[in-house]
């Protein structure tokens, strides 16, 4: 019926009709395609269906005969239903190899494991390949014809996701057989009010399941280039640039020139870190309206962080599935549990320094201040609070020298919580973060921290698991 590029349909989106459309493929930049699937809903849904007659399936090709079923299937609530094949690899079949090389490597550097694991399956399957040729005494060989002249450059990740996907006893994907099965289903249609969505980084146009999309439903092109050419380049540029511009225009602000281009230099390719850092930066300024250079670089700071900062920021958001997603990451490249025991703690330990400071300073201490005011009338108290900190320990280390006895109990100056003085919005970010908690809730954690630091010592359990139900008690609200 239609193709479109992403520009193109959302500047359209009001006058395009969805009648007597039953499928949609939405392919490209991870953000440009959840930014379409929220605008698409939202047009075929009312706002109260638009979680009950939403049908998310994972993108595995082994999931796409129960995607078929369930288009298959007659709605029992009123209206339409949309099933959506969400970052589906249905067109890997065939795909180049240096881009499923490629694509897994950076899965795998990103600490997504079973992500990398799908990218390396379907290299498997797309050279014939079955899970015997990754036992433990044919995996080098089956590296080496993979990876042709760059076996040194990726061995060492696709030795560790080949022994994942054994572990895990995954499987090799029939990608043609899933393929043609989803394309005659297409051909066909679907119960009747039943919409299928698929979205995708990448297709294959000269493929029969994209062919048969565009004959009976709509394709909306979401692609970045990629490439160091210069028209690519330009391309991206330009993307980028008019994303910053609505994501701006939307809040009233606008960024210097170089504010964005250190941006650009600060951050990975993708747009979705991009967007998200810069909603923090529009809150950061708070009533100013221009972003300045000094304001990306005082803010993304926070951004360029390791896994063990996106865990305790989880924790401290009390966003538990977040929480529980970066520590597999974690887990899966053989992080110690002990260090994620002491992260937590740290954290902790930081929240209810925080909640000290906001009882000391009551009056002045209000829930859900702007930035601008936490800035000019809380911060100083802040200062106060860890100068008083500071002051005690430095007693206590005066006294120890005096008497020669250590005191048992001492104030952990690394748990100052204004390390910077002139870094503030972090600090800010922290106080909102431990509204998310009351003070009992927080002491119950060290005593939960305490018990699973003990199950861990002993070696009787599940260390992974022990951590897991660490996170869920501690994020768990109580009812």
């Amino acid at each position: 019926m239609a193709e479109h590029t992403y520009k193109n349909y959302i500047q359209n989106i009001e006058s395009v009709s969805v009648d007597d459309v039953y499928v949609y493929l939405i392919h490209g930049d991870e953000y440009l395609v959840k930014n379409v699937f929220k605008l698409l809903k939202e047009k075929l849904l009312p706002e109260n269906k638009q979680k009950t007659n939403v049908t998310i399936i994972d993108g595995a090709i082994e999931n796409i005969p129960s995607a078929i079923e369930e288009l298959n299937t007659y709605a029992l609530m009123p209206g339409t239903r949309i099933i959506q094949i969400n970052d589906s690899q249905i067109f890997y079949a065939g795909h180049d190899r240096s881009s499923l090389l490629e694509k897994g490597q950076a899965a795998f550097a990103d600490n997504q494991i079973n992500k990398a694991a799908r990218y390396f399956l379907n290299l498997l399957a797309a050279e014939k390949f079955t899970i015997k040729d990754i036992q433990s005494e044919r995996i080098g060989e089956t590296i080496q014809f993979l990876t042709k002249d760059d076996s040194s450059q990726h061995a060492q990740w696709m030795a560790d996701v080949a022994s994942h996907c054994i572990s895990e006893k995954m499987a090799v994907p029939n990608l043609m057989n899933h393929s043609d099965m989803l394309t005659e289903s297409i051909e066909k249609g679907f119960a009747q009010r039943n919409v299928l969505i698929i979205t995708t980084d990448t297709v294959q146009k000269n493929r029969r399941l994209y062919k048969t999309i565009v004959k009976n439903g709509t394709v909306i092109n979401c692609q970045v280039p990629k490439g160091f050419i210069k028209a690519d380049r330009d391309q991206q540029e330009k993307t980028f640039r008019e994303n910053a511009q609505n994501v701006l225009a939307a809040s009233g602000k606008s960024m210097a020139s170089d504010a964005f281009a250190v941006m650009r230099s600060m951050l990975d390719p993708g747009l979705r870190s991009f967007t998200v850092s810069l909603e923090k930066l529009i809150q950061y300024v708070g009533e100013r309206k221009n972003i300045t250079r000094e304001d990306v670089e005082a803010v993304l700071e926070r951004t360029r962080q390791d896994p063990i900062f996106e865990l305790t920021n989880a924790l401290a958001e009390r966003n538990l599935i977040d929480a529980l997603t970066v520590l597999g990451n974690l887990f899966a490249n053989q992080f110690n549990p002990l260090q994620a025991i002491a992260a937590i703690a740290n954290q902790i330990r930081r929240l209810l320094l925080i909640d000290d400071v906001k009882s000391r300073y009551k009056g002045s201490y209000q829930k859900g201040m702007s930035f601008a005011y936490f800035k000019s009338s809380f911060f100083p108290n802040v200062l106060e609070y860890d100068q008083q900190l500071a002051a005690s320990a430095a007693s206590e280390r005066e006294q120890e020298k005096t008497t020669g006895k250590k005191k048992k109990l001492k104030v952990n100056t690394t748990l100052i919580i204004a390390k910077n003085p002139k870094s503030i919005y972090p600090v800010y970010f922290s106080f909102k973060s431990s509204d998310n908690y009351s003070r009992q809730e927080l002491i119950q954690a060290i005593h939960i921290l305490y018990e699973a630091d003990k199950r861990i010592k002993t070696g009787s359990q599940n260390n992974n698991q022990i951590i897991e139900r660490v996170l869920i008690d501690i994020c768990r609200r109580k009812k």
